[in-house]
């Protein structure tokens, strides 16, 4: 008997659920332009963070790429600004929070305000655990583990220090 009560309430939420979703289908949600907004990618110089950067240009925003490597970051930049965008290259190693800091301390005073943020940058060793050296762990860590909290910290810097309307409240953050 609970079944068959069961089944006949869940009958009703299924009809509404299909019809919302026939709705959607013909009738899709507005999306947001990011042109002209201020993006920021970490691990820009090759693989997902490449791509990434090559998706925000065709929508003509302005690109801030962060890598370690300067030949993949400036080939990114320059295939960039072939699609339209303005790209900014750094040569930022994302791990040392010194330079993360010092970095956007530059950004925000030669690009501006950063209003998206792609954390991206990571590295792997394709090595089995008790293969791997010692320093790769230590650098698989500081990449894939610190850099994310140092790049995440400057970017509530970014995030906070301009009047947003979204968000209630102002937050600074010291850079030293």
């Amino acid at each position: 008997m609970k079944f068959l009560l069961d089944s006949l309430l869940l009958l009703p939420l299924l009809l509404i659920c299909w019809l919302e979703a026939l709705v959607k289908l013909f009738i899709p949600k507005k999306r947001k332009s990011v042109t002209g907004e201020i993006v920021l990618v970490t691990g820009a110089g090759h693989g997902i963070g490449k791509l990434t950067a090559y998706e925000f240009a065709k929508l003509k925003c302005k690109l801030v790429l962060w890598d370690i490597n300067k030949h993949g970051i400036e080939e990114t930049a320059a295939e960039c600004r072939k699609l339209g965008a303005q790209a900014h290259a750094f040569v930022v190693d994302c791990s040392n929070r010194e330079e993360v800091y010092s970095s956007a301390k530059k950004v925000k005073a030669d690009v501006g305000d950063v209003s998206i943020l792609v954390n991206n940058a990571g590295v792997v060793y394709t090595s089995d655990l008790f293969a791997t050296q010692d320093p790769q762990i230590q650098k698989t860590f500081e990449v894939n583990i610190l850099a994310h909290f140092w790049v995440s910290i400057f970017s509530y810097i970014f995030l906070f220090s301009f009047e947003n309307p979204k968000i209630k409240f102002k937050m600074e953050l010291s850079l030293t």
